[in-house]
């Protein structure tokens, strides 16, 4: 039995490398308890690929388990993403920390900055804090992107303000990672979408990325000039997000969308509004355009609905629209009833009628008819995998008495979409749509951007 243990005590460490991989984390760990040899195996680089830092102010454990890991591996790594709470200085500070020891792997392949916040709260003084952001956090990413070898994803988070140098970063992108850059996350959320600084960027640059499949970027930088210069990628995914528009804004046109559809045949273009209060108005006429590949559109906290552009859906992407938000609070003093009468036509049910593709429906915010919620559901079937509104915001007709009318609801649509349904309670609602100052937007509004831009 000693000669037994010794052998299992004393197996090659390639040996122990093989059992290993083929083990899920949490049995290695597990593993890793029977003796030291094969504790040193659980570290070995290859099992450390992949990383998942985070620095979150309600999880007392995150920062502590973050700091080992980062002095374990931030070397070895291939991929990270770093979650924190950015709204607290000294979750800023771990995860600044965590960028700063990246700066030495230069076999990094992917950055994900995941923060909670657009912006950010740096440690120190007002006076303090903006050199705490460009010294530990801005420096670090510009290092990484310098130094290394075959850089293939990078996202800033959406952050406001690394975007704020979105031109200096992208230049530095076209000189050392053009030949490797997959995924580019360049899009922001705004802290004050009427009011925020733009840099100037040079469109022709995305002519370097020849790989680029993946690409976010604020509405603010894109012209028919960006959209011939990406005409030369090859794009997979294209991720807009729209906020103020500044009057010398030049827009696009529809023939740089057909020729852009045209070099990007697979392309899916994602299109988010976000707190964008007077583009909302002008969404169907100077944002929309016919030839535009839109599989996705979200629409959050614009205060108001644009029927026209709702109808542009069903007759312009009728083969190609795939998932529709139009997110407000619900006591949002703009919010009201989508149609005006049961008998006009409604955008949704016309969608779900013409749009072949369309698998998901999310409207909160907006008072709207129980038969038309039905009519939806029937159109589309099985094909609806997501059909998502507030209980509070259904409107009920006569043929549903007080007692059976949430009942009969979702019978009817659950035996339509083939799968349990209902409509959703408030404590199922966040509190920002609940109430407009119950909750702070960017915590609804940013973990779906951010899953927006995975590969």
């Amino acid at each position: 039995m000693a000669t037994e243990e010794g052998c299992w005590n004393n197996l090659p460490s390639v040996i122990l490398v093989e059992v290993f991989s083929y083990l899920p984390q949490e049995d290695k760990i597990r593993a890793s308890s029977t003796c030291k040899q094969w504790r040193c195996a659980l570290y070995h680089p290859s099992f450390w690929q992949n990383i998942h830092f985070k620095a979150k102010t309600r999880d007392q454990n995150s920062m502590s388990r973050t700091r080992y890991l980062t002095n374990c591996f931030a070397k070895k790594l291939r991929n990270a993403t770093v979650s924190f709470d950015s709204l607290d200085p000294l979750c800023v500070q771990e995860a600044a920390r965590v960028l700063q020891k990246l700066c030495d792997n230069d076999h990094l392949r992917r950055l994900m900055l995941m923060p909670s916040h657009c912006r950010f709260e740096c440690p120190g003084r007002i006076d303090e804090q903006k050199q705490f952001f460009k010294k530990h956090v801005l420096k670090p990413v510009r290092v990484l992107v310098e130094q290394c070898r075959r850089l293939e994803a990078l996202s800033l988070g959406c952050s406001e303000e690394l975007t704020v140098y979105v031109g200096a970063l992208l230049d530095l992108l076209a000189r050392h990672q053009a030949c490797s850059l997959r995924h580019l996350g360049l899009a922001s959320v705004k802290d004050n979408p009427d009011d925020y600084l733009l840099l100037d960027l040079d469109p022709s640059l995305f002519r370097s990325f020849q790989m680029l499949q993946v690409l976010s970027v604020d509405y603010d930088y894109v012209s028919d000039t960006m959209l011939a210069a990406l005409g030369e990628v090859g794009l997979l995914r294209f991720i807009i997000h729209v906020h103020g528009i500044e009057d010398t804004h030049p827009g696009t046109s529809n023939a740089a969308w057909t020729t852009f559809v045209q070099n990007n045949a697979n392309c899916e273009l994602r299109l988010t509004l976000i707190h964008s209060y007077e583009v909302v108005d002008i969404l169907h006429s100077d944002i929309l355009k016919p030839s535009m590949p839109l599989t996705h559109l979200k629409v959050f906290f614009c205060e108001q609905l644009n029927s026209l552009a709702l109808h542009r859906l069903s007759s312009w992407y009728a083969k190609s629209l795939r998932s529709l938000w139009w997110v407000d609070s619900l006591a949002s003093a703009a919010s009201h009833c989508l149609v005006e009468s049961a008998e006009e036509p409604d955008p949704l049910v016309m969608a779900a009628w013409r749009c072949s593709k369309l698998e998901e429906i999310i409207l909160l915010g907006y008072k709207y008819y129980v038969d038309n919620l039905v009519a939806i559901a029937r159109l589309r079937g099985h094909t609806l995998k997501t059909l998502n509104i507030a209980a509070q915001d259904i409107l009920y007709d006569m043929d549903y008495t007080s007692n059976n009318q949430e009942l009969s609801l979702q019978y009817e649509v659950s035996e339509a979409l083939g799968m349990v349904w209902s409509p959703l309670p408030d404590s199922e609602l966040h509190d920002v749509i609940l109430n407009p100052t119950g909750g702070d937007s960017d915590e609804f509004i940013l973990p779906v951007v951010l899953r927006d831009q995975e590969l």
